[in-house]
């Protein structure tokens, strides 16, 4: 019985945890921008001070409000939006594959359809 509790507190804390994953790039010289979640976007989160935080995918399922988040990301200067590349930390936590926005491209189908 003494196993079964340990084993089920163990997985229960692992499926709030980010995968981490090593870098593919150095995320060092990137600005870091931290705040409390004050709200969940579809796209991401919102700081307390309005700083809006994209995330990828992946760190979406870790985020909770009220939650102190750290990332390392792009800065808009227009705007207070951060696009997160990684979670901060000793070594920064980067989403497991690279995301690329996939969208029409030059001599795709998709690039030349028409939509009213």
């Amino acid at each position: 019985m003494k196993q079964f509790v340990l084993v089920s507190l163990l997985l229960a804390s692992s499926l709030c945890v980010a995968k981490a994953a090593p870098c593919v790039y150095d995320m060092t010289p990137l600005p870091v921008t931290q705040g409390i979640v004050s709200g969940i976007t579809p796209t991401g989160v919102k700081l307390r001070d309005g700083t809006t935080v994209i995330l990828p995918d992946e760190f979406l399922a870790s985020v909770r409000l009220n939650q102190k988040l750290a990332v390392r990301g792009l800065v808009s200067t227009a705007t207070h939006t951060v696009q997160a590349l990684a979670l901060d930390g000793t070594p920064p936590v980067c989403p497991s594959a690279p995301t690329i926005p996939r969208g029409p491209f030059a001599g795709s189908p998709a690039y030349d359809a028409i939509r009213p």
